[in-house]
């Protein structure tokens, strides 16, 4: 009995970290990001985990437009983005992966740097990458 209550108690707490984040939530990230950016992406490497089915990526872009930069970014700087695209599981529920770039790609990127890395990260999840999300 006390076995069945814990798997219970488990399950249901595992099944709230992996929701699906609401819109609302992606586009306050946005707002809050360090970095609103216009970039063309020059190259991605991409390196496979088989175990976890994750895939690091590190990506060189261009800037083409600057909305807002904490870092002082400007137009024609190249900066590398560095993080790792969750894949995600069948049937499962959760926030969505960032996506990978693709070289020649231009697009808008919500971004933060990383003194540790020396490189900028994706700062919006699995929005990181799209246009501002609208206010409905």
């Amino acid at each position: 009995m006390k076995q069945r209550i814990l798997l219970l108690i488990l399950l249901l707490c595992t099944s709230t970290l992996v929701a699906e984040i609401a819109p609302h939530e992606y586009r306050n990230m946005q707002l809050g990001s360090p970095e609103h950016l216009q970039l063309k992406v020059l190259s991605v490497s991409k390196s496979y985990n088989l175990f976890s089915g994750n895939t690091k990526v590190k990506a060189n872009a261009e800037v083409l437009l600057v909305t807002r930069s904490n870092s002082n970014l400007a137009v024609g700087d190249r900066i590398t983005i560095k993080y790792t695209h969750n894949k995600t599981r069948k049937h499962w529920a959760g926030p969505r992966p960032i996506p990978i770039l693709r070289k020649k790609a231009e697009t808008d990127a919500f971004l933060a740097f990383d003194a540790e890395q020396n490189c900028y990260v994706p700062s919006a999840r699995g929005a990181s990458f799209e246009p501002l999300i609208r206010e409905y």
